[in-house]
Parts: C-alpha cells; structure tokens; sequence
C-alpha cells in the first residue's frame, strides 16, 4: 500500500482581535518502546479544544491499526481526545517500527514512531554488539536491555545487564560510550536527573525535580521486590549508590539519564571510594571517547562478601568492581569490533579495585581483561574475532590511553 502526504507548511498570524491561539497543540505516544507480547499503545493530543486532528500510520500499516477488529490506518478526533493503536505480538526475533503522521487544524503537524521490541531466546540480549559478554545461563542471572530515544531522535540500546535476583547486585553492566549518549543538550532539569527508581519507572521532570509517572514493564521484568529498595535514600551503611553505567555518561535526554537511576544498576560501593578514584576513572574513560564506539563493561565480584539488610532488602555487598575498556586504535575506523582481524587495531584495558576506602591508585588497579574474566568467570567482548580475542584481551598497557 502506497500512501502519499503533503506536508503542511501554514503559518498564523496572530492579532488582538484573533483570539485564537497559534501552534499550542500536542500530540505525544505514551511510550517510545513496546514490548513483544504488548498489543497497544495511546496516542495522546492536547493543546486548544477548538481545533481538531488527523492521523494516519505512514510506516508499520501492515501490523499497526486504530482499529483492534480491522485494518484502520487513519482516523480523527478532537483536540484531547486520545487514539489507541493496536497490533499483534511480535513472534519474530527482529524488532519493529511503526511511524504515526498527524496533522491539527491550527496548522500544526507531526511524524511521531515506537518500536515493538523482537522475541528472542534471550529477550533482545543476544546481539552483535561490541561491548556484549557472553550469556550465562543460571536461575539467579537475569539478562536484560534497556533501550533509549537520544537527542538525535535515534532509538538505541541504552545498556545491557546480568542481574542477580540473589545478591540484587548486576554481575555486569555493559554500554556504549559515544558522544551521541552524552551530549546534554535536548531536556529541561539539566544533566543528572537523580531519577531513583525500579527497573522501567517512566519519569519526567517536574518542579526542580522529578516524579514517576508510570512503569513502562519490559521484558523480562524484574519484581520490584527483587531489586534493592534505593528510591528514598541509601543503604544507611555508609556506602553510596554507586552508578556502575554513569550518571554523566548518559546526558542526552531525560530518559536516557533517569535509566541510569534504576535500582539495577546500583551497587553498594565505600563512599570514599566511590567520590574518589572510582569517579576519576569514570571521568578520564570519557576522555577516550572517539569517533568509533567505546565499549565499556562494568562489574562485581563477590569473594567472601558479606550480606546487609535495607529496607527490608537483603543485599549482598561486592568485594571488589571493575572497569573494562575497548575500542578501535585509531578511533575512527567505521568498522564493528567483529569485523577486525588485526589486533594492533584494537587497544584495551582493564581496572579492579576492592570496595573499600584505602582502594589503590588507578594505575595500580591496571588489569587485563583476561585477568578479570579468570575471576568473574565471565566472558567478555563475545563478538571479537576469535583471531585476535586472545591477544586482545591480554592487553593492559595505561600508555595507550588518555588517562
């Protein structure tokens, strides 16, 4: 089905005796993202009552309708009346996108999109993305990918976790470290939002600070009361919250940086080492941003760790957290980590220090990541080439960085 649309360019002019007001209406959808077994989704208008509205789904028409018995790819409504746009479960392994065109009779228009997520074995995890441990298949882990709208308008992966449902730790928090992700211009409140939440909290700013509108459950869903109770305040132990995905590394828009906030990417960490060399690795690793992406992985080990209760929460506090770094040489090769067969093309590194408040300088903390992968049992970057993986993760030289 072809569908043709003229943009409408109309402009008001406004006076005093034109009581009418240019331009104020809205149309927004309740959620950028749909999971693969949801079957709707609101579009919601406002502005001025006396206007009116058309939409009409331009992509996705052949799952997407405004009708839940029949295929309706337009319909109207009054301004503040809302629409409901439904569609089937996605059985396939391949996410979706479907684009909304609408137009109010204020002259005003525009072209809105969501994504209804693919069904995969491992719930949107298994992918080719350079930053991607493998997957470690136990009762107690829990592998989950939070997905984000950046200032360019671009629907991304936001980061991927392993969470322990038994410690209420992650065991890894992987990501992408682009300048796409931390440029902070594009929403009201500034950078850091302090949005302190469970897993799939929608929030927004509101008053100097923010509130939680509603959750937004994406699969697999992680019971709230599986998940450290951090909204009000801390641990009352004299650790921190500590963002193992950074607040600052993730400034684009307010819910890419309210992500960051979830309950699941937290970790207890000392508060001296928390402020001190762990917040001064986080900083010099944006210092090696590049044009290419920066792969990062940040994780937990547990070695002879002791258990704390919170809020009716029983935690278990890491012994010890790492960083692990990669990324292209020269940083603008335009190429996927799996793609490379040298590996003098690919520099990394890695950092461990113990929890604690008398942690070891940075430089003293260097590691490789093979040594992290003997401790944690996990493995790494799965999507280097299997050529160059060994020599790769042997890697440990600070020289090669902007440290």
């Amino acid at each position: 089905m072809l569908i043709a649309l003229t943009t409408i360019s109309t402009f008001w002019a406004c006076s005093d005796e034109d009581p009418w007001s240019p331009y104020q209406s809205k149309a927004t959808l309740s959620h950028n993202t749909k999971g693969w077994d949801e079957k709707s989704i609101t579009l919601k208008t406002s502005g001025d009552v006396r206007f009116t509205w058309e939409a009409i789904i331009v992509e996705g028409y052949d799952w997407a309708s405004f009708s839940s018995s029949s295929e309706q790819i337009a319909t109207t409504g009054k301004v503040g009346n809302n629409a409901t746009i439904y569609f089937d479960i996605n059985d396939t392994t391949a996410s979706r996108t479907a684009t909304v065109y609408i137009k109010f009779s204020d002259g005003y228009n525009t072209t809105l999109s969501f994504t209804q997520l693919g069904k995969s074995e491992n719930t949107t995890y298994d992918r080719a993305w350079g930053e991607q441990p493998a997957h470690t298949s136990a009762a107690n882990l829990v592998h989950k990918t939070y997905y984000t709208t950046l200032s360019n308008g671009k629907f991304v992966r936001n980061y991927s976790i392993c969470y322990d449902t038994e410690k209420l730790v992650s065991r890894w928090v992987a990501y992408p470290l682009h300048s796409v992700y931390t440029d902070g211009r594009g929403y009201p409140g500034g950078g850091r939002t302090d949005a302190w939440a469970f897993d799939d909290a929608i929030t927004e700013y509101y008053n100097g600070g923010y509130q939680i509108v509603e959750y937004e459950y994406t699969d697999p869903v992680i019971p709230q009361d599986k998940q450290q109770n951090i909204v009000s305040g801390a641990y009352g132990t004299g650790d921190s919250r500590g963002h193992m995905l950074p607040s600052a590394s993730r400034y684009s828009t307010w819910m890419t940086n309210a992500q960051t906030f979830y309950a699941t990417n937290m970790m207890p960490q000392n508060y001296s080492f928390n402020g001190g060399v762990w917040a001064s690795v986080e900083n010099k690793t944006r210092n090696n941003i590049c044009s290419d992406t920066l792969y990062v992985v940040v994780g937990t080990l547990f070695e002879n760790a002791r258990t704390f209760t919170a809020r009716g929460r029983t935690i278990t506090r890491p012994t010890h957290c790492y960083k692990l770094l990669l990324r292209t040489r020269s940083g603008n090769t335009k190429k996927s980590i799996s793609e490379i067969t040298d590996p003098n093309e690919i520099k990394a590194i890695g950092f461990l220090f113990a929890n604690e408040s008398n942690a070891v300088s940075y430089q003293k903390a260097v590691v490789s990541i093979k040594e992290v992968e003997e401790r944690s049992g996990f493995t790494f970057y799965q999507n280097l080439n299997p050529a160059v993986a060994e020599s790769v993760k042997n890697q440990k030289n600070i020289n090669d960085w902007n440290f």
